[in-house]
């Protein structure tokens, strides 16, 4: 048995022994000659399969290791009778902890009073779910916009233009380009037009809902409007012009975390024994990581409480950005992507690099529940927010 995979999928190389063959490559290599022989392939979202890629090939299961699948042609998959299999839900805590981590930013720089804003969440599948869940259970007003479906009971559902309307707007919808509810370009120049100035828009789902163009002349025209962007249009090659007017810019990485891809490696695992009627491994390789694992260039400098003068709001701000900053990622993303920019609108081969390179660079990012902290330290409603918001505290 002959297997291809992306050599980002986590742990995939100690899946099998010796009687299956396994080719590991980077994601964006991938071609028709390596799959050609092969049973099966493992990709993520930056590998495109479809017939170009597999027709003539000896392909019958194709896993990938995301939620979305807007780079699987399944419709032509499905004719040729080839499996697919997707890892929805495994990112959607490490997605959940971004947006709070991006938030925590805005706490410390920009004095964002979180607690007393209205958060609107558009698209609540796996991740907007989880999201609207985590903010409730920290005390945060939700409301949600998904008009396909509205099964969450402990949420007012209102429609687009009202959600826009909210302090702070949050998407994760999936990528659609037809239909009543299509979300390419949900966010155009009309509804960009609609937002306030002083509205958070926070994009972790996917580029192409937001016309890229349109949001570059909104912030030439409200260059105060804060924006968050972990999707692009164009991906790996952005708007430089974009990248550089946005408040926070990280390259794709919002679900980027040690927990997630091993749970996403675990879901394809599982599915492709299934498939070929293998028996299921007992576990994936232990990662053997501490509990925490912080990197100098993607936390900012640790600010635990302990200053009578620091709010809880600060104070939670400092332990989450100590865990994992998203401002970080985004002042090495900008400079490293600047200087690789070939031009001063598109970047080149250059700036795909950078793209890539960042995101493998954070393949280690670990979630809060890896940072055990003493309950002690904290007043009871820190301590509530931080147990909410998925870190462990211990008495």
């Amino acid at each position: 048995m002959k297997i291809v995979a992306d050599e980002n999928i986590l742990a995939v190389e100690g899946w099998f022994g010796k009687k299956v063959e396994l080719l590991m490559l980077p994601g964006r290599e991938i071609r028709a000659q390596h799959v050609k022989d092969a049973d099966a392939l493992l990709v993520r979202s930056i590998t495109r399969v479809d017939k170009d890629l597999l027709q003539g090939s000896n392909v019958r299961f194709v896993g990938t290791a995301t939620s979305g699948t807007d780079h699987i042609d399944r419709d032509w998959l499905e004719q040729q009778g080839i499996r697919v299999a997707d890892a929805a839900g495994a990112n959607a805590n490490a997605v959940v902890e971004y947006v709070l981590a991006a938030l925590a930013s805005l706490i410390k720089t920009e004095g964002l009073p979180l607690w007393q804003c209205r958060v609107a969440v558009v698209g609540v599948g796996h991740v907007g779910g989880a999201l609207i869940r985590r903010l409730q259970s920290m005390g945060i007003e939700c409301v949600a916009c998904d008009p396909l479906q509205q099964t969450l009971a402990t949420v007012e559902y209102v429609d687009l233009d009202a959600a826009l309307k909210a302090d702070i707007v949050c998407l994760h919808t999936p990528l659609s380009r037809q239909g009543e509810h299509a979300s390419w370009h949900m966010l155009d120049h009309g509804r960009l037009a609609a937002l306030r100035p002083e509205t958070v828009l926070i994009n972790a789902g996917r580029g192409e809902v937001i016309d890229s163009v349109a949001l570059i002349e909104r912030l030439r025209q409200v260059p105060e409007q804060k924006v968050i962007l972990d999707v692009w249009e164009n991906e790996p090659s952005p708007s430089i012009d974009l990248l550089q007017r946005v408040h926070i810019a990280t390259p794709h990485i919002a679900g980027y975390s040690v927990e997630a891809k091993l749970a996403a490696s675990r879901c394809v695992l599982k599915s492709l024994c299934e498939h070929f009627a293998l028996k299921v491994p007992e576990m994936l390789p232990p990662t053997n990581l501490p509990l925490i694992v912080h990197d100098e260039r993607y936390t900012a400098a640790p600010r635990f409480p302990g200053d009578n003068k620091k709010t809880d709001e600060q104070a939670f701000a400092d332990i989450v950005l100590e865990t994992f900053s998203p401002a970080q990622v985004s002042q090495r993303f900008g400079k490293r992507y600047r200087k690789a920019t070939a031009d001063n609108t598109i970047a080149g081969q250059g700036g795909a690099r950078v793209f890539d390179k960042l995101r493998r660079e954070l393949v280690m990012r670990r979630e809060f529940s890896a940072s055990h902290l003493h309950a002690a330290a904290y007043s009871p409603q820190l301590a509530g927010w931080l147990h909410a918001a998925g870190f462990v505290l211990q008495a």
